[in-house]
């Protein structure tokens, strides 16, 4: 499935993908079995992803 530009795909802890658009997570914290993405307003988004690979999505090219 293709994304629209700014949009990465992550994998939930539940087993769901969810689609988020990268602009807009406001940090992120390490969980036991994932990343957590924040958002503004609090909302929060478990995943299973690896952190390196959260950070390498989050970081501008240069």
């Amino acid at each position: 499935m293709s994304l629209p530009p700014g949009f990465a795909m992550f994998q939930r802890t539940d087993g769901t993908a969810v689609a988020c658009r990268v602009s807009q997570i406001v940090f992120v914290g390490r969980s036991e079995r994932g990343v957590v993405l924040n958002f503004n307003g609090g909302a929060q988004v478990n995943v299973h992803e690896d952190f390196d690979h959260v950070m390498a999505l989050l970081t501008p090219p240069s």
